[in-house]
Parts: C-alpha cells; sequence; structure tokens
C-alpha cells in the first residue's frame, strides 16, 4: 500500500478560494477597465525568458531572486520565470515597436516569480497587473501614471491611499555634486532599505558597500530625510541645490512640480499625492519619477503599486532609443490587505461601480 501524499502549497505560495478568486477577478476586472479608459491596450509575454534577457537588468539582488529553469534534458539552466512585468515588456518593445509606433501604451497581467523570504502579503508566487507608455521623455506620460494610479484605487473601493512620489533625478543631481554618481547603484540599493532598517543601519551599509565616507552617507540621507508639505519640500530641495545648481536635480523638480499642479487641477484630493524623498526603489533601471502607494489602513503591508520611469532599459536589446514610465498592481498584496481589512468587494457587500 502506497504512503498518501500530503496535501500542501509550498512556501510562498497560495491556494484562491472560491470567495477570494471572485474578489481577485472583480479587481482585474477593474484595473481593465481603467487602463483602456486611459488608452492602454494588452499584451502577453512569456513566463520564461531567456536568461540573458532577465538577468543584469534590475541589478545584483533582482538577479539572485530569478528562478532559473533547468532544460528538458536537466542538464542547465537556459532560461528563467519572469520576475516582473516590466523586463520583459523592454524586450517585446524592441522586438515589435517598428510595427506598433510609439509612444505605445500597453497593460498586462499575469503571474510573475520572485525566490524572496515570504512574509505579509509577500508571496514567491504573485500577479502583477502593469501598465506602461513607452517611446516618450514627456512628463505628459509620468503625471498621466500618477493618474491612472488614483482612478484604480478609489474604482476598487479605497478613498484611504497615499501615493508617494520621488525623482531619481534629484538622488543622481545630489550624488553628482558629491561625485559620487559612480556610486549610484550600491547607494540607491541601500537607500531603499530606510523605512525597513532605519538611518543608522544604511549609512553603515552605504559605508561598507559603496566604499564611500560616513559624511557622504550622511549628505545622502540628509536629503532623503527632508519633510513637509509637497510645496515646501520642493522649496527645501531647490534651495539646497540654489548653491550648486544642477542641471538632473532642476529637471526632477519640474517634473515634480508639473505632476502636482495638473493632479490639483483634475481634483486629485489634497494629500493623494505626496512627495517622499526617501523612496528610491531598487532597481537599478528607474531614472525619473518614480511612485509608491501605500494602504492608510494598513501601511504596514507595503507598497500595493509601484512603478517609475525607465529610460535606458530597452537599450539593452536595441539601438532604438525607446524611455518608458509605468507602474504595477501587485495584485496578491493587495489581496491579502483586503481580505485583512475586509474590504467590501470581498465580503460581497458592494460591487464596485
Amino acid at each position: 500500500m502506497s504512503t498518501l501524499i500530503t496535501p500542501r502549497t509550498l512556501s510562498g505560495f497560495r491556494d484562491y478560494l472560491p470567495d477570494v478568486m471572485l474578489a481577485r477577478e472583480k479587481v482585474l476586472d477593474i484595473a481593465r477597465r481603467v487602463y483602456r479608459s486611459y488608452g492602454f491596450t494588452p499584451i502577453d509575454t512569456p513566463a520564461c525568458e531567456a536568461l540573458d534577457v532577465l538577468l543584469g537588468k534590475g541589478g545584483d539582488e533582482s538577479d539572485k531572486l530569478v528562478y532559473r529553469v533547468l532544460s528538458a534534458r536537466g542538464d542547465k539552466a537556459e532560461m528563467g520565470l519572469r520576475f516582473d512585468l516590466t523586463v520583459p515588456f523592454a524586450r517585446f518593445s524592441a522586438q515589435y515597436i517598428n510595427q506598433l509606433g510609439t509612444p505605445f501604451k500597453r497593460y498586462a497581467m499575469g503571474p510573475v516569480w520572485r525566490g524572496e523570504r515570504p512574509g505579509q502579503g509577500r508571496y514567491r508566487e504573485f500577479w502583477q497587473c502593469d501598465f506602461d507608455t513607452i517611446g516618450t521623455t514627456s512628463n505628459a506620460s509620468d503625471i498621466e501614471t500618477a493618474l491612472v494610479i488614483n482612478d484604480l484605487f478609489t474604482a476598487i473601493g479605497f478613498d484611504k491611499f497615499e501615493i508617494r512620489i520621488n525623482n531619481r533625478l534629484l538622488l543622481n543631481g545630489l550624488l553628482e555634486l558629491n561625485g559620487l554618481a559612480e556610486k549610484a547603484v550600491p547607494l540607491l540599493r541601500s537607500l531603499d532599505k530606510l523605512p525597513k532598517i532605519g538611518r543608522e543601519k544604511v549609512a553603515e551599509e552605504m559605508v561598507k558597500e559603496a566604499e564611500i565616507s560616513a559624511e557622504q552617507a550622511d549628505a545622502v540621507l540628509k536629503l532623503a530625510e527632508v519633510t513637509g508639505a509637497n510645496a515646501e519640500v520642493l522649496d527645501k530641495v531647490e534651495a539646497f541645490f540654489a548653491s550648486s545648481p544642477n542641471e538632473k536635480a532642476a529637471d526632477g523638480i519640474r517634473r515634480l512640480r508639473e505632476l502636482l499642479a495638473v493632479a490639483k487641477t483634475v481634483g486629485v484630493p489634497d494629500g493623494r499625492i505626496k512627495i517622499d524623498l526617501s523612496i528610491c526603489r531598487g532597481l537599478d533601471y528607474y531614472t525619473g519619477t518614480i511612485y509608491e502607494t501605500f494602504l492608510s489602513e494598513l501601511p504596514g503591508i507595503g507598497s500595493v503599486c509601484s512603478g517609475g520611469r525607465y529610460d535606458n532599459l530597452a537599450s539593452k536589446y536595441t539601438k532604438q532609443v525607446l524611455p518608458g514610465v509605468g507602474a504595477s498592481l501587485g495584485v496578491d498584496r493587495l489581496i491579502a490587505a483586503m481580505e485583512e481589512i475586509k474590504h467590501p468587494l470581498l465580503t460581497g457587500q458592494t460591487t464596485p461601480a
């Protein structure tokens, strides 16, 4: 008599029972409707990509999270499971942009895989629901990204959430002024950990990983720690660079001011969009405006919709210049948050219009 196999799910993976699956499908339907209302059209890419397509795009940290797939003979890994939908989209754009034209606006929904430690709302297999515009550096696309995020969460049924924004150009401008431009990758990776491990440990890591002085680390952290109302933050940053003007920083400030002005004009509630100079997004490919979205009722679960501008990612695959910007809804993290706060969409009390 054979021994029964214990039914179980792997760590970092989960099953979806009908009530949660129905809510998840509603979220995807709402996202699809919002994205289409802004002119985004659907595409899809394979779950597996060639390893040279995936590796070296998000940085060493993301490379460590890629699941390698052995060949059918099992002798070597020739491909990997996608760790996000942005890198495959950059490859897709380089391959098909001549027949699609620019700017090209797409949305995509599907599972991605990361070999990281599971936690609250954090899984090794999870769905992302992305929208991106590629082929333009216009700030209009950066502004539109923030407006889409706002409309998306409003349509899902949230009224208490915060879209935190920053611009990598401010950070890069500061690094240039301090002679640290070549240290940008390790410094920004360390800075991204500020909310998790705190100032002291981030400073120690910067000194160790980027091989800089404690004073230089302090200069980077001082910019990240500028707080206040949006206009106050931008005024402080502008004053900070007044004595040592920097073109990148000035462009970053201008782009953030324009985003806030348009958001106010179209009626985004006050306080919904907040400048947070401490966020920088850990992936190496971001170059401009960056976004992280937090639920006011459950901030500890982390960002449920993140993204940013990536002007050089497609250059890994083509000589054609294809700058892009977009964001990704973390569907499974959002569902986990909705379960915890008993969101009406899960309890069946209401269906957002």
